[in-house]
């Protein structure tokens, strides 16, 4: 019997994005009846399918609780990845901490709970910055992400306020990502499969598309391959996981840890020769 999946999409994009139409041919061909469907979709019987691959959900962090109510409910009908334990440790940018507390690098960062005021040390390390940048712990395509000098940064009670008592990070900007570029590197069922370079536009600090950043092919040295693939070694997330996009900033030959992104990445297929047959295959292997 044909095996049927959803590729999960939000409303502003019914059609999800290249990277999945790309991978439609390769899926039929291999006998895959794909759809590409609303997450918030009130009229689909999620229970139809036989696995639901989280993609192009980009409005998830605007209603994170629907979302995560949601993901609840339909695993219980229809297996989904990435793994619902995964998608809940990945959506929230803490999971950055415990990172680092397993010896990756990554920016220096504040966090501080929605619930808890930033303390006095806290606040001290981040005066010792030049510039800042604040974002919320639950967000998506730099939504809500501010960039400030230390002189202009608000006092710590009114930046509380600013970004109405949730739970978020403080962190010291990166030069390099506007200098030099954001690496991305795309690991399809935890082996690497190509890297693009994210630029930001003149006089911008993000990289997103939705910014006017870009994106370029981008061939790592060996050694910054072997770095990113410790990284998908060392942490199960990526490697148990079906898809991960590993964003870093480059520091004296270093890569500095951005983010682990596991929910519904741009996967950039369109830059790489065979990477939607590669990911076609890997939906393909979950599905036998």
């Amino acid at each position: 019997m044909k095996k049927r999946i959803a590729l999960i999409t939000w409303s502003g994009l019914p059609q999800g994005a290249e990277s999945e139409r790309l991978m439609l041919p390769y899926l039929a061909a291999a006998g895959i009846k794909a759809e590409i469907v609303d997450w918030r979709s009130v009229d689909c019987d999620f229970g139809r399918f036989d696995l639901l691959i989280l993609r192009t959900c980009w409005d998830y962090h605007l209603n994170a609780k629907e979302f995560t109510a949601w993901l609840q409910r339909t695993v219980k009908v229809v297996p989904v990845l990435n793994a619902i334990e995964t998608v809940l440790w990945n959506h929230n940018k803490f999971y950055l901490r415990e990172l680092q507390q397993q010896g990756h690098q990554i920016a220096p960062t504040v966090f501080v709970c929605e619930t808890e005021p930033i303390e006095a040390g806290q606040w001290n390390e981040v005066l010792r910055w030049e510039k800042i940048v604040v974002k919320p712990a639950v967000s998506a395509t730099a939504h809500k992400t501010w960039l400030f000098d230390r002189a202009t940064l608000p006092d710590k009670d009114e930046l509380k306020h600013k970004m109405q008592d949730e739970a978020l990070l403080i962190q010291e900007f990166i030069p390099e990502i506007v200098t030099g570029g954001e690496l991305s590197f795309i690991y399809i069922d935890g082996r690497y499969s190509h890297a693009v370079l994210k630029r930001a536009a003149a006089g911008d600090f993000r990289v997103q598309k939705d910014f006017g950043g870009t994106a370029e092919p981008f061939t790592p040295s060996r050694e910054l391959l072997n770095q990113a693939d410790e990284i998908a070694a060392t942490v199960p997330q990526v490697r148990d996981s079906l898809y991960c996009r590993i964003d870093a900033g480059l520091r004296e030959s270093k890569l500095l840890l951005m983010e682990l992104e596991l929910i519904e990445p741009e996967l950039f297929l369109g830059l790489a020769e065979g990477a939607a047959e590669r990911f076609a295959k890997a939906i393909v292997r979950r599905t036998e």
